[in-house]
């Protein structure tokens, strides 16, 4: 064996839409995408003693041989990083996470509720879904009334969120035992500026793009059977807080099945175009785009050239929405939302001060506007500080770098 640690690299076929076959090596709970000619080369060292065993046996994608020079090149730059993966903190979407209940406590549940997904059933309960949903938005269209809203009625519908949301999680979990792939436990982050709950399921890069597709579209399935009792109680009681809350649900899972953010929505389109790193493919591509456009493109072109002619199309249509959409979000909503704090926080803060120091009545309203805005604005300043950290403590590094070399001369 020329490294003792290849031999802990699990490889498999992993389905997407490149021209040719694409795999995944897995290490140390950690997912990496190479091309066929890496993946034969990490199966031909796992059977390997040595680097000159390695290079009579391995014959790369032109059909030729190479030299232990040349292997020890392609080793430092395709699979070193591998290794050294587990030495460097993962990167992860979230400005912070913590795990709420373990893997084996959501197995309790997951193992348990996997048969909804046997198809005669998913049949059954979506008809009933769809049959319910409707007669709920046309009773609520007659019933509507923002002035019954109360911060009693609020409260008892974000109870509620917070159930529905652990339920979507289950869901994913639900999913990934029904395809005889592990889950981890389900936690609560915050991803942007939304508080989220997650459920990792890496493992499922193992698994088809079809049944990948289940998992992502999982948590939104259990989110609507969830709503199956909740809709009957209402149309037997018409509670104000089941119908806030069934609302509220169903405005949740457009948010959750947008593309755009990190959610199920983003994963669901993934797998349909088959493209692992949706994101950082629809950047490089845009910036792509970008440097044709000025002429000064060099190199290679893009993914986009790997992939079928139906995917391409369609990641170029996603890349142009996607990157137009968080230039409409960093650059405009952000600062329209600073500006608005700028000139209305203060105000607001001095009508409070003013009704406390008078001994006037403070409004619900009045308190749900200063401390909505202070918690947007406190997300917003976390979100920027993590975004240029890394750009900063380069620039503190160099400078520092910059300093010893110079009183070294």
């Amino acid at each position: 064996m020329t490294d003792s640690n290849i031999s802990q690299i699990s490889i498999q076929q992993f389905a997407t839409s490149d021209k040719s076959q694409q795999y995944i090596a897995e290490y140390e709970g950690r997912h990496f995408e190479i091309n066929e000619a890496v993946a034969r080369l990490m199966s031909v060292m796992q059977e390997s003693e040595t680097l000159a065993e390695v290079s009579q046996k391995y014959t790369g994608a032109n059909g030729r041989q190479y030299g232990e020079a040349e292997l020890k090149k392609i080793v430092e730059r395709y699979i070193a990083p591998i290794l050294q993966a587990s030495q460097t903190p993962q990167k992860h979407p979230f400005l912070f996470k913590i795990e709420l209940l373990s893997q084996s406590t959501i197995k309790r549940f997951s193992n348990v509720l996997k048969i909804v997904f046997h198809p005669r059933v998913i049949a059954v309960l979506l008809l009933c879904i769809i049959a319910l949903e409707t007669c709920f938005f046309v009773k609520f269209t007659k019933s509507v009334s923002f002035g019954e809203v109360n911060l009693y009625i609020i409260l008892g519908a974000l109870a509620l969120l917070l159930l529905s949301s652990f339920v979507h999680e289950v869901g994913h979990a639900s999913a990934c035992r029904y395809f005889k792939v592990n889950h981890g436990g389900v936690g609560f982050g915050l991803y942007l500026t939304f508080p989220v709950f997650y459920t990792d399921v890496s493992e499922t890069w193992k698994l088809k793009r079809r049944e990948r597709l289940v998992i992502n579209m999982a948590g939104v399935y259990f989110q609507l059977i969830l709503l199956i009792p909740f809709l009957l109680i209402y149309f037997y009681t018409g509670n104000h807080i089941i119908k806030w809350f069934l609302l509220s649900v169903n405005i949740g899972l457009f948010v959750t099945l947008n593309p755009f953010f990190k959610f199920d929505g983003y994963w669901i389109v993934s797998d349909l175009l088959g493209v692992a790193n949706l994101r950082e493919k629809s950047k490089e591509l845009f910036r792509y785009f970008i440097k044709r456009l000025f002429g000064c493109a060099k190199g290679t072109a893009p993914y986009l050239s790997q992939i079928k002619s139906a995917e391409r199309t369609a990641l170029i249509i996603y890349s142009v929405i996607v990157n137009l959409f968080f230039v409409f979000y960093f650059f405009f909503l952000i600062p329209v939302f600073i500006y608005r704090f700028y000139t209305s926080f203060p105000p607001l803060v001095e009508q409070l001060i003013y009704r406390l120091s008078s001994g006037q009545p403070v409004g619900f309203k009045l308190i749900q506007s200063i401390f909505g805005q202070l918690l947007f604005m406190a997300l917003i300043v976390y979100l920027l500080v993590r975004m240029f950290k890394p750009t900063i403590s380069k620039f503190l590094k160099n400078k520092k770098a910059n300093i010893e070399k110079k009183y070294a001369e």
